[in-house]
């Protein structure tokens, strides 16, 4: 079996790869073509901790099971202790190929998501993006949606906590790649009102941004808070909104901003037109009323699937990653 670290997964990830590979993953997704997933989650109060399991396949070859861990020993005011771990096995014959540390792998694949999705739902000549959210997702979202849409040259981003946005703000600027774009630390309101792309990646209870400013056209990604209590977009967004989703099953249920702008009315079933993955070419034309687009991502396990094996094999070629004979030692 090989081991890959955090280092080794840094240096094997390219950026338009990961994004392939997630738009192939939707395909898949669409076409019925891989195995339900299986999810789990697993919480403690008291201290609160909590680990969140995905396994996912691609048909009968290759299998993921993922465990994200997270702790708070010293309390909620502390911060929170995680980390990841992916297991990648060859299915036909039960046996692992790969352990990978994925704290970098999640936000890389997370991202190359969001940027999939915009690539097919935003509008060709986007210039401002907006990011609502300062946390570990949110600098990679920003690069990610920048490598889909090269003809951005602002960058709005708002958080609740002034020194991290702030520091976000100062890591986005440092990259060679955003050399004369703009970069501001903005309020909700006025990156609402300004942006051609939306993507948060908060984990907000409620509405992150007041869904009556933004543009028609708009492609919002709402990528956080994936909880049913939890909610990014308000009911004055959702109403104006055709919607697109990485998988229709339990979304409903488990994301939400669906849930919540169903039960609300503010959203109804027939808004929530297609899995992204059913429209290569594009979204289908806005329907009567709806006059920006919004892609819910809860994420999905066949996109660990895909970018652990296509790591795996770039570690294969390239020597990388630790070897361990797990029967003789």
């Amino acid at each position: 079996m090989r081991i890959l670290s955090e280092a080794d997964v840094e240096s094997l990830i390219a950026i338009p790869d990961a994004i392939r590979l997630a738009a192939e993953a939707y395909r898949l997704q669409a076409d019925g073509s891989v195995p339900a997933p299986v999810r789990g989650d697993l919480r403690r109060d008291d201290p609160k901790a909590g680990c969140l399991m995905l396994v996912g396949a691609s048909g009968p070859d290759q299998l993921a099971v993922k465990s994200n861990v997270h702790a708070y020993p010293e309390g909620l005011d502390a911060p929170r202790l995680w980390n990841s771990l992916l297991t990648l096995w060859d299915w036909r014959r039960a046996e692992p190929r790969a352990l990978i540390a994925a704290r970098a792998f999640n936000d890389h694949r997370t991202a190359a998501g969001f940027a999939a999705g915009a690539n097919l739902l935003g509008k060709r000549d986007a210039r401002t993006l907006a990011v609502y959210g300062a946390g570990k997702s949110a600098p990679m979202a920003v690069r990610y949606l920048k490598a889909v849409r090269p003809s951005l040259d602002r960058i709005m981003l708002v958080g609740r906590n002034p020194g991290r946005v702030a520091a976000l703000a100062g890591t986005v600027r440092s990259w060679p790649e955003f050399a004369g774009v703009q970069v501001v630390v903005s309020s909700a309101q006025d990156a609402a009102a300004t942006a051609d792309i939306i993507v948060t990646v908060t984990t907000s209870e409620t509405p992150v941004f007041p869904g009556e400013e933004v543009k028609p056209g708009t492609c919002i990604v709402l990528g956080g808070a994936n909880r049913p209590g939890a909610r990014e977009a308000d009911d004055a967004l959702m109403r104006r909104a055709d919607i697109y989703l990485d998988a229709r099953a339990g979304a409903a249920d488990k994301a939400g901003d669906i849930r919540l702008a169903l039960a609300s009315g503010a959203l109804i079933p027939e808004q929530m037109r297609a899995e992204i993955g059913a429209c290569p070419g594009g979204p289908l034309p806005l329907s009567p009323g709806r006059d920006v687009f919004v892609f819910k991502s809860m994420g999905l396990a066949i996109q660990d699937v895909l970018l652990a094996q296509h790591l795996v094999e770039r570690a294969e070629l390239r020597g990388l990653g630790q070897i361990v004979d797990l029967v003789g030692g």
